[in-house]
C-alpha cells in the first residue's frame, strides 16, 4: 500500500514538471521536427554508403573498361598516367601510384579470384572496402610475399565448395555486404618508371572462381577522352531513396537499434522509400534535414579526429565502428580512405596560426630526416572548395619522396617543402605550386611508423613566411 501511494506521488509529480515543462516550450510541429531529426541522422548514417553509391554510379557508366579506373559493374578498369587536375571520380585521389578497380556484387559473380603478381619490391596494395566503405582486408607484401598469391574474396556467411578451400587459393577474404569496392595501387616512381611500373600493375586481375585455372590476358582498356563521365545527380528527396536502396541492400544487422528507426520516414523498411508516401510536413522536415546535414558534416570535419601541430590525423579512416559522424566526414573529403596502419592521411586547411591557406601567401614545411613512413610520403595540393587536384605551370601535384630525384634535400637529410602560387627565389627549397585563392594540403604516409601511429611524432608546422 506504501509503495503504491509513493508511485503515485512521484507519477503526480512527474506529470505536474511534465506540464509545467511543456508550457514553457515553444510549439512546433511534431511531424516535421521528427522527420528533420530522423532525416538528418539518417544522412549522416548513410554518408558512407552513399558516398561509396556515387563513386560506382560515376565509375561503372561506362560500356567497357577503361583507361581511367571506369569499368563496368563486376569488370576491372585501369590508370596507365599518374592523376593529375583532370581525375575528379572522387575527391584527393592521389599523385604517387596507379589504379586498378572494380566495383563488385558478389550477388552476380559468386566468390571472386584476387590475383596479385609478382611484384618484387614495388609498393602495392590491395584495398577491399564493403558498401559503407568499412575495410573489408587489405593485400599488401608482408600478407601476400614477393611472388604473388591469389586470394578468395566470398559473401558473409559463404559456406564454400565440397572438398574445402580449392587448390591454388593462399586465402579466403569474407566481406559483411554483397557490394565491394576493389582499389589496388600500383607505386610509380615518377613518369621515367611509369614503363616498368605498367609491367607489375598489368598483373593485378580478379575474376569468378569458376574462371581459376584458366589463362588470363591482361585487361583489354578502352581509352577514355575525358575524365570520369558524370552520371545524373538525384534531386530533393531522391537522395534519401539512394540511402535507403544502400540500406536495404546491404543490411548491417548490428546496426539495427539505429537504423530501424529510420522507417519512420520510410527508409529502411521492407518497401522502397517512396517521398509519396509521406505527409506535406514530413517532407518539409527532410528538405530542412537535406539542406542541413552536409553543412553540418562539413563543419564538424574540420574538428574531428586528433590533431597533431594542426594537422587532422585522420585514424578513424576504413574502421569506423559506430562513429557515423567521422565516417561521414572522411567519406565527403577523401572517399575510399584507407586503415591507418597501411596509409595515413594527415590534412589541414589552415597554417600554424590557424588561418586559411592561401596562394596569396607564401608557406614553408620541412619534414625532418626520420619521415615517419617505411614506405614513402607525399604532400599534394588540392582547392579548398572541391579537394581536387590545381593545374599549374610546372605540372607538379605533389611533392613525394618516391622521386627522389625530382628533390633537393638538406645537409641534415630533412626535405623542405616552399607551398607558394610564384616560383619561390630558393633554388634549393622544393616548390609544390598553389592556386591563387584558399587551397588544401593532404599528406600521405605509406606504411606509416608506429611512432606517428601512436601520436607520438611530431608532424612538422607549415609557417606563413
Amino acid at each position: 500500500m506504501k509503495k503504491a501511494l509513493i508511485a503515485t506521488v512521484i507519477t503526480s509529480s512527474l506529470l505536474s514538471s511534465t506540464a509545467v515543462f511543456a508550457a514553457q516550450l515553444t510549439p512546433v510541429n511534431p511531424q516535421e521536427e521528427l522527420a528533420y531529426t530522423l532525416g538528418l541522422q539518417a544522412f549522416i548514417y548513410g554518408a558512407g554508403p552513399l558516398t561509396v553509391a556515387q563513386v560506382r554510379a560515376a565509375s561503372t557508366n561506362v560500356d567497357s573498361p577503361m583507361d581511367n579506373g571506369a569499368a563496368p559493374l563486376n569488370m576491372m578498369g585501369k590508370t596507365l598516367t599518374l592523376a593529375g587536375p583532370d581525375d575528379r571520380v572522387v575527391p584527393t585521389m592521389n599523385n604517387d601510384t596507379l589504379y586498378s578497380q572494380s566495383h563488385i556484387n558478389l550477388n552476380d559473380t559468386g566468390p571472386l579470384v584476387i590475383e596479385v603478381p609478382p611484384t618484387d619490391n614495388r609498393y602495392f596494395i590491395v584495398q577491399l572496402l564493403d558498401d559503407y566503405s568499412e575495410a573489408v582486408d587489405n593485400l599488401i607484401v608482408d600478407n601476400v610475399g614477393k611472388d604473388g598469391g591469389k586470394f578468395l574474396l566470398v559473401n558473409k556467411g559463404w559456406k564454400g565448395q565440397k572438398g574445402g578451400i580449392p587448390d591454388g587459393i593462399d586465402g579466403i577474404i569474407e566481406s559483411r555486404t554483397p557490394l565491394v569496392w576493389y582499389i589496388q595501387r600500383t607505386g610509380v616512381s615518377g613518369n621515367k618508371d611509369l614503363t616498368a611500373a605498367l609491367k607489375v600493375h598489368d598483373g593485378f586481375i580478379n575474376y569468378p572462381l569458376s574462371e581459376l585455372g584458366q589463362a588470363h590476358k591482361t585487361v583489354k582498356l578502352s581509352h577514355a577522352k575525358t575524365g570520369i563521365s558524370p552520371v545524373a545527380q538525384p534531386k530533393g528527396l531522391e537522395w534519401f531513396e539512394l540511402i535507403d536502396h544502400e540500406l536495404r541492400n546491404n543490411p548491417i544487422p548490428s546496426d539495427a537499434p539505429i537504423v530501424d528507426q529510420f522507417k519512420y520516414i520510410g527508409i529502411g523498411g521492407d518497401k522502397p522509400f517512396n517521398a509519396d508516401d509521406l505527409t506535406a510536413d514530413q517532407k518539409k522536415g527532410l528538405l530542412r534535414a537535406l539542406n542541413a546535414a552536409p553543412q553540418i558534416i562539413q563543419y564538424a570535419s574540420r574538428d574531428l579526429g586528433v590533431k597533431n601541430n594542426g594537422w587532422a590525423m585522420m585514424y578513424e579512416g576504413g574502421r569506423y565502428g559506430n562513429d557515423y559522424l567521422s565516417r561521414a566526414s572522411i567519406n565527403f573529403r577523401a572517399a575510399g580512405l584507407n586503415t591507418k596502419e597501411r596509409a595515413l592521411y594527415p590534412n589541414r586547411y589552415t597554417d600554424s596560426n590557424d588561418q586559411q591557406l592561401s596562394g596569396k601567401n607564401k608557406y614553408r614545411m620541412t619534414m625532418p630526416a626520420d619521415a615517419p613512413a617505411k614506405e614513402f610520403w607525399s604532400l599534394t595540393m588540392y582547392d579548398a572548395k572541391h579537394l581536387f587536384m590545381v593545374p599549374n605551370s610546372i605540372d607538379r601535384y605533389s611533392v613525394s619522396t618516391n622521386r627522389k630525384d625530382e628533390l633537393t634535400y638538406n645537409k641534415d637529410g630533412s626535405l623542405t617543402v616552399c607551398i607558394q602560387n610564384s616560383k619561390p627565389t630558393d633554388a634549393s627549397c622544393n616548390w609544390l605550386p598553389a592556386p591563387k585563392d584558399d587551397f588544401y594540403l593532404h599528406l600521405r604516409l605509406y606504411e606509416p611508423t608506429q611512432a606517428v601511429l601512436d601520436n607520438n611524432y611530431a608532424l612538422p608546422q607549415v609557417v606563413k613566411q
